[in-house]
């Protein structure tokens, strides 16, 4: 171990040391005055993850037998929540959560092309812990994701499954589709920087893993076709990760697969000072890239940071990190109630043992309670109202940035905390990348709820919990001037739900909606009919006008060449 390190680890003993004797005295006297503790949340032991999501599902009205129709293509209905009222408003403030403006749509299709029911759950980046679900036919959507890039994983009854890195970009639309009905077969190399083969290498092709056998070659004879992720790993080389297009009902060859590896740098990390907390350091590394720009996020082979990041590191604990490559990275440490200056680090070189010097950082504070009572374990998040906006402020860097590595939600842009056994926390302000802040806090179980934002110089806030007022609106879409049924499909925050059929008299009707602003957008068959944004506060209704191929239908020719069969009345 080399000396500043020594000197480092020396210094965390004989504070904790010195702390010891100190709370040792001060509380082994019976008579003397005990002076106060300080404001410094004690982390509980079974803090558990964040609660589900607030915003239950909206509840559709659906027709209650079949409806005899002509009309070949359905109505579309999509509505999207623009910004709910139960959230606090200020003017020059971006609406809570108006960063995520990033699309995702697609349809996952099982071996005979049918749709599948399946489950897509964003495993890394800005998104992760999100779930998407396609409907019966396979289709799947979202409108409100954070840009970037995100690993996701499909599983689905009756498929091969799949991990995906996708890239998604604020108000922009990516299209993921898989199909598993003619899936490909990979061949392929897993070799040092000499061309030998490394045998016991793990190698993850589409989420399905394999190992090399003792020349370095894998096998797998069933990946679904597109752009998948390769995964390697092994014993003393870094990770590597590629993206790598695969063919359906074909032979992807082995120089498309040939994987070089490249011995692992190690990297020793410790704390000097212990500023903020209680609780470990969140470490996360990232590469240098001086040069990169807008093209240069489309490269094909990267390194998976979000296998290391976050790294826990205690004051007093060093730990080393290894399976990285030799290069230049930037090292960010984030505690609550501390701050510590960006390392740049060359693993190439021989001194990789890093010592972070944590200092004060301006904190915020506080209690959550309920009827007079502080709560534990209660949930409690600060977060940008822009949260993209507050990252790209941290890194002074441009958005395309977002696209260099799979990036978390960074405590700048969000942070997440539970309260102690006397309902306080503490939180790193970061009123310099967002002066203004949204602040939220829940119940353990789904007990309450609080929100609010904080202005510039709080420092310090009390949030008493209490029932939330999401409201219960119903909106009801007409679509006058009708004498047969109307095939409709309806799409809620970009995901769909279930299609039916509108009888002559029947409204669409929509209930269990979160008061707010809203924007609806009725179309059919790529033909625009109405987009209007809507303030919904209990009942509202809205009159969707129908151009006459809505109204009479389609002829039995349309259908044929559509495929379908005419429907002829009983």
């Amino acid at each position: 171990m080399n000396r500043p390190l020594l000197i480092v680890l020396l210094l965390a003993l004989l504070a904790g040391l010195g702390a010891f004797l100190l709370l040792s005295d001060s509380g082994g006297r019976g008579g003397g005055e005990r002076s106060p503790a300080p404001l410094r949340a004690e982390a509980l032991p079974d803090a558990s993850a964040a609660p589900a999501q607030l915003i239950p599902p909206p509840q559709v009205r659906t027709s209650s037998g079949p409806v005899h129709t002509t009309v070949l293509w359905p109505a579309k209905v999509e509505l999207e929540l623009l910004e709910a009222r139960f959230l606090p408003k200020e003017e020059g403030v971006p609406p809570v959560g108006s960063g995520a403006g990033a699309r995702l749509s697609g349809r996952i299709a099982d071996v005979r092309d049918q749709g599948v029911a399946a489950e897509i759950h964003f495993l890394a980046g800005a998104n992760a812990g999100r779930v998407l679900r396609a409907d019966p036919e396979g289709r799947f959507g979202a409108v409100d994701l954070y840009p970037g890039l995100s690993v996701l994983e499909v599983r689905g009854p009756g498929t091969l499954g799949s991990r995906r890195e996708v890239r998604l970009r604020r108000g922009q639309e990516t299209l993921l589709n898989i199909g598993y009905g003619r899936p490909g077969a990979v061949m392929g190399k897993v070799q040092d920087s000499t061309g030998k083969g490394l045998e016991g290498a793990h190698v993850t092709v589409d989420g399905t893993r394999t190992t090399t056998d003792t020349e370095g070659r894998f096998f797998l004879n069933a990946v679904a076709a597109g752009q998948v992720l390769c995964e390697v790993e092994l014993e003393g080389f870094a990770y590597y990760q590629e993206l790598v297009w695969v063919a359906g009902a074909d032979t992807t060859a082995q120089d498309r697969m040939t994987f070089t590896l490249k011995p692992e740098a190690k990297l020793t990390l410790a704390l000097s000072g212990n500023a903020g907390g209680p609780g470990p350091a969140q470490v996360y590394v990232f590469s240098d890239r001086p040069e990169f720009n807008a093209n240069s996020a489309f490269r094909n082979e990267g390194f998976p940071w979000h296998k290391l990041n976050p790294i826990e590191v205690f004051p007093g604990r060093p730990v080393t990190i290894g399976k990285l490559r030799p290069e230049v990275v930037k090292i960010h440490v984030f505690r609550p109630g501390a701050k510590a200056a960006m390392k740049v680090v060359n693993l190439a070189a021989s001194q990789r043992d890093v010592v972070i010097d944590l200092q004060p950082a301006p904190t915020l504070t506080g209690t959550v309670m309920q009827d007079g009572k502080p709560v534990a374990n209660a949930f409690v998040k600060l977060e940008a109202p822009d949260r993209v906006r507050a990252t790209l402020a941290y890194f002074t860097e441009p958005s395309y940035y977002l696209e260099t590595a799979v990036m978390p939600n960074l405590p700048p842009g969000l942070q997440e905390t539970r309260t102690d056994r006397e309902g306080r926390f503490v939180l790193t302000a970061w009123e310099d990348v967002s002066p203004v802040r949204y602040l939220e806090a829940r119940g353990p179980g789904g007990g309450g709820w609080a929100g609010r934002f904080v202005k510039p110089g709080e420092s310090g806030v009390t949030l008493e919990l209490a029932s939330v007022e999401l409201g219960d609106s119903t909106l009801l879409v007409e679509f006058p001037g009708r004498h047969q049924g109307l095939p409709l499909e309806l799409w809620i925050g970009g995901s769909p739900t279930a299609e039916q059929t509108l009888a002559p008299e029947q409204d669409l009707e929509i209930e269990s909606l979160v008061a707010g602003r809203w924007r609806a957008k009725v179309s059919w068959h790529a033909q625009p009919l109405l987009e209007e944004e809507l303030e919904l506060s209990d009942v509202k209704r809205l009159v969707v006008p129908l151009i006459p191929e809505c109204v009479e239908g389609q002829s039995e020719e349309q259908w044929k060449r559509a495929g379908r069969e005419y429907p002829h009345r009983p």
